[in-house]
């Protein structure tokens, strides 16, 4: 009977044994596993951040934006040789799996690099730099114009084949609604950001931002689309008569002492058509002063939007006997400079065609002075990762 209950005992205590090492072992390889995890989770996520560091460095030295090489294949390979580095010595990891690829982040969508702009102009405005972002634009131009003729360069610009209204047509619309063109100085909307990243990036006709550039008037590049600089300084200059002509002509009708002098002209000139007189001599006293406005502009001088009599230039007797002698320089000086109506025209160009053509922009540059192969729609500005470890799937999102 005393060996029965023994026997019992003991049966017992083996029972209670193996289910106390069942537990332990169960916590150890729970432990274990937990393990695994958490340094894998960490690994990766290191990893992810080691492979978006890889940025064009001329890229954002020269425009402060952050651009990956978007190629899977590259992302792929960048991303195993950091998990084998890491892992490296490391026992009781198997990598099973190591993908990395753009996903939704490639810079085919021009809104994500336009949130890149937006983001580093609003961080410039609040460290106070918006108007001293890393260059300064205040030298005179003296560069050449230059003619971009490379055609595997233009057919790979993120805004080839893109379809824009000309200038001619942007300025019309601008006329028509003169109080409107200061909502281009609203700090308020992220269109302005935009516009600020192009004048103080980039160069124009007057002032140079950088002479490593390609294209010596890239502002008008943006305006116009043209792949040369002279054809795009003749886009800029024709819109910006088309804009001062009506708005010229207006004043001219609103003016009694203008209007004085234009029925005594056309009386002369045409007694029995004054009424078609009078508007032909408006019109040609009207295109002769956005002439010369444009000239003043060139010249370092401001224009205003709308004119009064002190910031009126030319004389109607002059305009008639087509006497030039050079720039009419007004009385009073107010208004806008150049860059200041070309920071205006830009306000009236679609954003995605102006987005586009910044990133042209930057790709011609950094294929000239950096990377010869570099093709910006091939680029990111994040990733997706897919690794499997030990069986476990691991997914990641990283954004800059």
């Amino acid at each position: 009977m005393m060996r029965s209950k023994r026997g019992s005992s003991t049966v017992f205590l083996m029972m209670i044994l193996s289910t106390v090492m069942s537990i332990v072992l169960l916590f150890f390889v729970g432990a274990r596993n937990e393990y695994v995890k958490s340094r894998a989770d960490a690994v990766i996520s290191l990893s992810g951040d080691s492979l978006m560091s890889e940025y064009n460095s001329y890229v954002h030295k020269e425009y402060g934006l952050f651009v990956l090489d978007g190629r899977k294949s590259k992302l792929t390979a960048n991303l195993r040789s950091y998990l084998d580095y890491s892992m490296n010595g490391v026992r009781g990891f198997e990598i099973e799996q190591a993908d990395a690829w753009c996903g939704g982040y490639s810079l085919a969508d021009t809104d994500l690099i336009r949130e890149q702009i937006v983001e580093h102009m609003k961080y410039a405005a609040a460290a106070g730099l918006a108007d001293s972002v890393m260059k300064s634009a205040d030298q005179e131009n003296s560069m050449a114009w230059e003619t971009l003729r490379n055609r595997e360069t233009i057919v790979s610009l993120p805004s080839y084949g893109m379809a824009e209204n000309s200038l001619t047509m942007t300025a019309r619309h601008m006329a028509a609604d003169p109080d409107g063109i200061r909502n281009a100085f609203s700090d308020k909307t992220d269109e302005y950001m935009v516009n600020r990243y192009v004048m103080r990036y980039f160069n124009n006709q007057v002032h140079s931002a950088d002479s490593s550039h390609f294209f010596r008037d890239e502002v008008e590049y943006v305006l116009g689309g043209k792949l040369s600089d002279k054809e795009n300084e003749k886009a800029v200059c024709g819109g910006l008569k088309a804009l001062r002509f009506p708005l010229n002509l207006q004043h001219i009708y609103s003016d009694p002492s203008k209007m004085k002098k234009l029925l005594a002209a056309a009386e002369l000139l045409a007694p029995e058509a004054s009424a078609a007189a009078q508007f032909a001599l408006a019109s040609a006293w009207a295109y002769a002063e956005a002439d010369n406005d444009v000239e003043l502009l060139l010249k370092g001088y401001k224009v205003p939007v709308l004119k009064d009599k002190s910031t009126w230039a030319m004389d109607l007797d002059n305009v008639i006997e087509g006497i030039g002698g050079g720039t009419a320089v007004p009385d009073t000086q107010k208004g806008y400079d150049y860059e200041e109506y070309l920071q205006c025209m830009l306000f009236f160009v679609n954003i995605n065609v102006k987005t586009a053509r910044i990133m042209d922009l930057i790709q011609i540059n950094t294929r000239m002075n950096s990377d010869s192969d570099f093709v910006i729609k091939e680029h990111c500005v994040g990733v997706n990762i897919a690794v499997k470890i030990n069986g476990r799937s691991f997914r990641y999102e990283k954004k800059y």
